[in-house]
């Protein structure tokens, strides 16, 4: 009967998967068929592989717009780890002063923010800051969401280090600075992993912002996707090659930290 319900669990976990990964199979397959068996009916799974999907795709300003992306959601990942870590760290070990309750909250409030709601602002922001299609702009405005996240939840991984190793490290005489480089920061290594990895897939996903703040120059992966629609209908080979593009690296760096997410998901538990 044990026996039984493993065999269950592991069926039920390959359908599980079977079920998310077909629109990512089906988005490959896509990317590889000549244009004539991508709008067969009942579709064909059965044909001869080209790569001329591919070939547009590198040819076309799609891989300057995935360059962006990738510089800016480095830049803004990297930023916001930078400054979520040192103030969750000031939350954690000195946040017991009055109201910092209602700060933290203030805190993530921003996170909650619609961006429809202040793209306006922006807009006008970036204009009249001579900022508007910049890739630093999107790396500000970035990291204004992503740090409000990295706080929270990086808060809760230096929450879980006992005081008692800093304080030993104090008495040997080392400085604040010191002991959280050389303390904290390698007792939270998941955390900060996992904080990476989701401000990172955040700035790479995001569109709204980019669709709108952008035009030439600044324009991310995410609208140049949009792109491949036109006059006649959306291109679907070119279309599915350059999202297979976009989305392998970041399924590939997924796995990787895939550990340290699941440890984040159980927000900032050590073990």
């Amino acid at each position: 009967m044990a026996r039984l319900k493993v065999i269950l669990k592991y069926v039920a976990a390959l359908a599980a998967t079977a079920l998310f990964a077909f629109p990512l199979a089906w988005m490959f397959l896509t990317s590889i068929k000549p244009r004539v068996d991508v709008f067969a009916k009942p579709p064909v799974f059965i044909f001869t592989p080209t790569f001329e999907n591919y070939s547009r795709v590198l040819d076309s300003e799609f891989m300057l717009q995935l360059l962006n992306s990738a510089i800016i959601a480095g830049i803004s990942t990297a930023f916001s780890l930078t400054l979520g870590a040192l103030a969750a760290y000031g939350f954690s070990r000195y946040g017991r002063f009055k109201r910092a309750d209602n700060l933290l909250f203030w805190i993530l409030s921003l996170r909650m923010l619609p961006p429809i709601a202040v793209v306006v602002p922006f807009y006008i922001l970036l204009r009249w800051a001579h900022l508007f299609d910049t890739r630093f702009a999107l790396i500000m405005i970035y990291s204004i969401f992503n740090i409000s996240f990295a706080v929270w939840l990086l808060k809760g991984f230096f929450d879980e280090i006992p005081p008692q190793l800093e304080e030993s490290a104090m008495l040997e005489g080392h400085s604040p600075p010191v002991v959280f480089l050389r303390v904290a920061l390698p007792m939270v290594r998941a955390g900060l992993a996992t904080t990476a990895a989701f401000c990172l897939i955040q700035s790479l996903n995001e569109f709204l912002l980019a669709l709108l703040l952008t035009d030439v120059d600044a324009v991310t992966a995410p609208v140049g996707l949009a792109n491949f629609q036109k006059y006649f209908g959306l291109e679907w080979g070119q279309f599915a090659a350059a999202a297979t593009i976009f989305v392998v690296p970041i399924i590939f760096f997924t796995i990787l930290v895939r550990h340290h997410l699941v440890r984040g998901m159980s927000f900032g538990r050590m073990g």
